[in-house]
């Protein structure tokens, strides 16, 4: 069974960076990060269901 899909969001410069992952790690990976952005608090979970329909759409692609 596939884990379910959590949306998370860091900001990328101009923007916010969204992906819809099972994990932060998997987020991170998604992201291309090396940092824990998670626990410098540069990177939340979203739960506004405005901005997690269209990165749950996408799974594992980044959405701006």
């Amino acid at each position: 069974m596939a884990r379910k899909l959590k949306v998370f969001r860091t900001p990328i410069g101009f923007h916010d960076a969204y992906v819809a992952a099972p994990s932060q790690k998997a987020a991170l990976a998604a992201w291309g990060s090396d940092a824990n952005l998670f626990a410098r608090r540069i990177a939340e979970i979203v739960t506004d269901p405005a901005l997690t329909a269209e990165p749950l759409a996408h799974p594992g692609k980044i959405i701006k």
